[in-house]
């Protein structure tokens, strides 16, 4: 059981008037259910309607597979007068405003301003004992969001928090037999990162700070293996700029995408520290030729945002490696294919890209990096999420696997905690 499923389970009963643990407020009331962003309310919708009771809603209540429920405003109405709204915390405050309710149920933590103005909406409402409406929180409390603010809440009596670790213990039914083994609970373990792992596993505030980030990372996953042939494959590149020494990184992968959990190869990287743009790009174009590639095998090529460079330090940018790539290749300016993209580095993007390195690398054959990549192999050792000299080649991976992390960024629920 998951913390959305928890999540909608409360909506549910509610709305209903079937709570089978507390004394409820009676139908009808209003509730929301409250999300990051338009993606995230789909797969957050969708544990909701697999729990509505289907008789007990009106006709013009529609569920759209893998789109949600039908209207822009995704209202779910029952026919004992129960609504339900979905809503995003991405509308800011203003969107949330001028209404009263009964019941929130917020997916992953929010900002302080929605809280407050969350808080401001079930004032007016009263539970069966006296109090308030209510809001839940099924919070991951690790990534995106600063909760040090939640967190001083529950300490001063405020607000009350519910952990439910992931233990043998708490997983065996009175007199029966438990559902999951320690070697089971150890497997989920190994998936997360280090950081996280008291957090996800036993609903702690506190999260670990080990001194690597990627703990699955060892021997066996540096290999001089090459992609196979005769499959559909993908050929990236990832830059991240910088003018100290070693900070101009480029990372060539190749990324199989023909399974439901992407293969991914580190076979090259390129470091330097200030020179021109010229002596990047002949750099990269080098790595590519020494692999047997050429430009037109690449398949996406991605680069950090401009570095605007220090004072005895050089500029650097995705346009001026552009040019620099036209020159040597000597094709008309505007003409490259594909041509250089700037990173996309929404708020999260480092922590979710980082933790998708890191979920390839305990599955079985899902990771490998070539031993001539030694900085690279370097930064998977040492890495901490500081802004030290490994992050530059960590950076430069992201970006190489942008087909992934891109498509998979701000999709909690992929990952349950537990």
């Amino acid at each position: 059981m998951g913390k959305t499923w928890a999540g909608a389970a409360e909506i549910v009963y509610r709305c209903t008037g079937t709570h089978p643990f507390l004394e409820t407020k009676e139908p009808p009331i209003e509730a929301w259910l409250i999300t990051y962003s338009h993606e995230q309310s789909v797969a957050v919708a969708s544990k909701l309607w697999e729990l509505l009771p289907k008789d007990q809603l009106t006709e013009d209540t529609e569920w759209i597979p893998a789109k949600g429920f039908r209207g822009k405003q995704q209202v779910i109405k029952l026919k004992n007068g129960s609504i339900i709204r979905i809503k995003t915390t991405n509308q800011g405050t203003l969107g949330l405003a001028s209404a009263t309710i009964d019941l929130c149920i917020i997916d992953e933590p929010p900002p302080p301003t929605i809280w407050g103005e969350l808080s401001a909406r079930v004032l007016r409402r009263r539970e069966p004992d006296g109090r308030n409406g209510v809001i839940g929180i099924t919070m991951t409390p690790v990534g995106r969001n600063d909760v040090s603010w939640m967190r001083q809440l529950v300490e001063d009596g405020k607000i009350s928090d519910h952990p439910a670790p992931l233990t043998v213990e708490n997983t065996t039914p009175e007199g029966g037999l438990p559902l999951v083994s320690q070697a089971q609970i150890d497997d989920i373990a190994s998936r997360y990162l280090a950081i996280d792992r008291d957090a996800r596993l036993l609903g702690a505030w506190e999260c670990a700070n080990p001194e690597a980030c990627f703990d699955a990372f060892d021997e066996h996953h540096i290999s001089e293996q090459m992609p196979p042939g005769g499959r559909q494959l993908n050929v990236c590149i990832g830059i991240d700029h910088g003018a100290d020494a070693g900070s101009e990184f480029a990372v060539l992968t190749v990324i199989d995408r023909n399974e439901e959990n992407p293969r991914i190869w580190v076979i090259d990287e390129y470091s330097s520290g200030a020179a021109s743009e010229t002596v990047h790009a002949r750099g990269i174009l080098e790595m590519l030729t020494r692999n047997g590639l050429r430009w037109e095998h690449v398949d996406r090529i991605v680069g950090d945002r401009a570095y605007g460079g220090k004072r005895w330090g050089g500029r650097m940018s995705n346009s001026r490696l552009i040019r620099a790539f036209e020159q040597l290749m000597k094709i008309p300016p505007g003409s490259l294919r594909p041509s250089v993209r700037t990173a996309w580095k929404p708020r999260g993007s480092v922590y979710v890209g980082v933790g998708i390195i890191h979920a390839s690398m305990v599955r079985d054959n899902c990771f490998s990096i070539h031993p001539r990549c030694t900085n690279t192999i370097s930064s998977l050792r040492n890495f901490d999420f500081s802004d030290g000299p490994y992050k530059h080649a960590i950076d430069s991976l992201r970006y190489s696997l942008e087909m992934i992390t891109k498509t998979r960024l701000y999709a909690p629920n992929s990952i349950k905690m537990y």
